[in-house]
Order: C-alpha cells, then sequence, then structure tokens
C-alpha cells in the first residue's frame, strides 16, 4: 500500500505541474499560452552601419516579431562572407552592395532580402584644396585616395564614368585597403581627396579634414548596405527572416518619429561619442531604409561592370528577394491601417524600387 501511496503522488505532482505549466517552459522562460519559441538568428554587423538594427534590438522589436538576434562583430568584410557561407552567421546587415554583388557573381549561394542605408558617405579634403572643387569635372588632375570595392568607391568611379572623366589618364587613383586609410592619405598630404564612409566621417573631420560632397551627389540615395543571408536559409525558415525584416522595418518608423531617442539607441552599440553617434544616426545625406530596393541594386550591378569591376558570370537579379520585404510592409500595414507611414509612404517607395 505504501508503493501505491507514492506512485499515486508523483502522478499527482507531475498532473500539477502539466497543468501550472512548468511542464514545457524552459529555464529562466516562463511559458506563455501559444507563443512560438523564439528563432535565433546571428547577425554580422559592423558597429557604426547598423542602425536600425541597432534599433530594432533595443527597442525589443525583434523579439516582438518572433526572433532573437544575437550580434557577431566583423571589422572585414570577406570575414563576415566567410561567416555567412559557412553558416557561423545567418545575416550580414552592414557589408555593402559591391562587395555582396561581387561574391554573388563568384559563386556564393547568397540572397539579398533588404536594406539598411542609402547614401550617406563623404567626400573628404584638406581646407586649402576643398575651396576649389565645385564640381566633378574638377577633381581633374587631382590625386585621389579611394577604398577598392567599398560601395563609396564604387559609386565615385561610376560618376566619374558617366561624367567623361578617364580614371587612368585624367586623375591619380590611391587604391586603399579602407576608409580608415583614406583618411590617413588626404591628412598626410599623400592624396587631394578622398572617398571616405559614414564610419570614418566623424574621423575625417577630427583630423581637420573638410567634407566637400557626399555619395548622394553622385547619385541620389544609391543603395549601400544590404540584409544578405544564404538562400537556402531563406528558402527553409522564410518566417523567420519576414519577422526580421518586420523589425527593421518598424526601428526606420522609430528613427524617423524620435530621432534624439535614436541617438541613445544606437549610443549603446557603438565606439564613438555622443555627438559622434548624433552624426551618424541624425546625418540627413545618409538615408535609413529597409527596402531591398531592388532596381537600385541592379544600377549598381552596372556600374560595377562599367569600371571594369566584374563580369558577368551570374544573373544578380535572381539573388535579389523582394518578396520578404513585400510580405512583412503588408502585414504592417495590415496591423496599423490607419499609420499613412507604413500604408503610404513605405508602399509608395516601395513601387518606386522594386
Amino acid at each position: 500500500m505504501k508503493k501505491i501511496g507514492l506512485i499515486m503522488s508523483a502522478l499527482f505532482l507531475i498532473i500539477m505541474l502539466t497543468i501550472s505549466g512548468c511542464g514545457t517552459s524552459q529555464p529562466g522562460k516562463p511559458a506563455v499560452s501559444g507563443q512560438k519559441p523564439l528563432k535565433k538568428l546571428l547577425v554580422g554587423y559592423t558597429p557604426q552601419a547598423a542602425v536600425l538594427t541597432e534599433i530594432a534590438q533595443d527597442q525589443g522589436y525583434f523579439k516582438q516579431e518572433g526572433v532573437e538576434v544575437e550580434f557577431v562583430e566583423f571589422t572585414a568584410s570577406t570575414d563576415a562572407y566567410a561567416a555567412l557561407s559557412s553558416g557561423k552567421i545567418d545575416v550580414g546587415v552592414s557589408f555593402g552592395t559591391a562587395g555582396p554583388l561581387a561574391v554573388i557573381n563568384n559563386g556564393a549561394d547568397f540572397v539579398i532580402i533588404g536594406g539598411q542605408l542609402s547614401g550617406g558617405h563623404p567626400v573628404v579634403a584638406r581646407p586649402e584644396t576643398a575651396a576649389a572643387i565645385k564640381s566633378m569635372q574638377d577633381y581633374r588632375g587631382k590625386t585621389i585616395a579611394t577604398p577598392r570595392l567599398y560601395t563609396p568607391d564604387v559609386v565615385w568611379r561610376g560618376a566619374m564614368y558617366d561624367a567623361g572623366i578617364d580614371l587612368n589618364k585624367d586623375v591619380t587613383v590611391l587604391e586603399m585597403k579602407s576608409p580608415v586609410a583614406v583618411v590617413e592619405a588626404v591628412k598626410s598630404n599623400k592624396a587631394d581627396i578622398g572617398i571616405a564612409n559614414n564610419v570614418v566621417a566623424a574621423q575625417a573631420k577630427a583630423a581637420g579634414l573638410a567634407v566637400i560632397g557626399w555619395s548622394n551627389d553622385f547619385y541620389t540615395d544609391h543603395v549601400c548596405c544590404r540584409i544578405i543571408a544564404k538562400k537556402d536559409a531563406v528558402d527553409k525558415d522564410p518566417d523567420s527572416y519576414r519577422a526580421f525584416l518586420s523589425a527593421l522595418i518598424r526601428a526606420e518608423k522609430f528613427r524617423k518619429e524620435q530621432p534624439e531617442q535614436v541617438v541613445s539607441s544606437v549610443q549603446k552599440f557603438v565606439k564613438i561619442d555622443q555627438e559622434a553617434t548624433k552624426a551618424l544616426v541624425l546625418e540627413p545625406h545618409q538615408i535609413y531604409s529597409a527596402d531591398p530596393n531592388r532596381k537600385g541594386v541592379i544600377a549598381m550591378w552596372e556600374h560595377m561592370k562599367h569600371i571594369g569591376y566584374a563580369q558577368e558570370k551570374v544573373d544578380v537579379s535572381k539573388h535579389i528577394n523582394t518578396d520578404l520585404y513585400r510580405q512583412a510592409l503588408t502585414e504592417l500595414q495590415k496591423k496599423y491601417p490607419n499609420d499613412q507611414f507604413y500604408t503610404k509612404e513605405l508602399e509608395e517607395r516601395y513601387k518606386a524600387q522594386n
């Protein structure tokens, strides 16, 4: 009888645990009826070029949309591409457009599913040089430092091509390994003009350099950082990547409506002071948008071919997925039918860019 009593007590305990939900909850995470477990995404980024992603993380949008995000920081794009290819990360958010297109053309099975930033890369010079640069034709005879294969490099070369300036005859081009090296070249008088990027804008100003223009001056709101992922991973789990994009769209709205609070959000992730963060986040030449901008990506690809950066091996248009963003935006429009930002502004932009 004692044995039967112990068995009945154990059964009663199991039933009570199941009813209370404890039998299915994870340690430290209370079970919520009907809530699916969060899918974890490892996101490769560079802190000063991932503003929308940082806002979404700080404001809790990722978890609200159904994904848990862990950041993995990279200093070199090539390392990020290798990590994405091998499955060490699931998403890349801040590694330009030209670089991803180049690796796609060389066989990487990546797909562009969204955007992060357009425009916003400064052109810098020493003050005594800056006064003489009024137009693209004033680049003739100058020594230009540029970070090869970075997005602003492709944009600048494409603009020179369209302006009829021969980069082999009309200017002297110094190809640098990074935007940091560009700033140093201009500062040390090795170059007259530097094609920099948004990450080093504060550094260039601190070095006494003047911003003489922006990449937007070459091509209005040209694409930059695209959201990339492995195609097979997206095909296997589209819901997680769609949720990721939904969070970025919401972050875009937050940045527009609460810019000062955005500075505080981003400050938690970057390694620069508050004033530099404010300049980064609120610079009007930097267009933060989660839209994949298919037309802009194709335009960038055409520039890369014109300037000799690529010989087409694959149809890159097949590596641009606009469906996930379209679905994410539609879901937000249904959820917030009276919100003009989702239903009108982003809708019109999507139709224009894709």
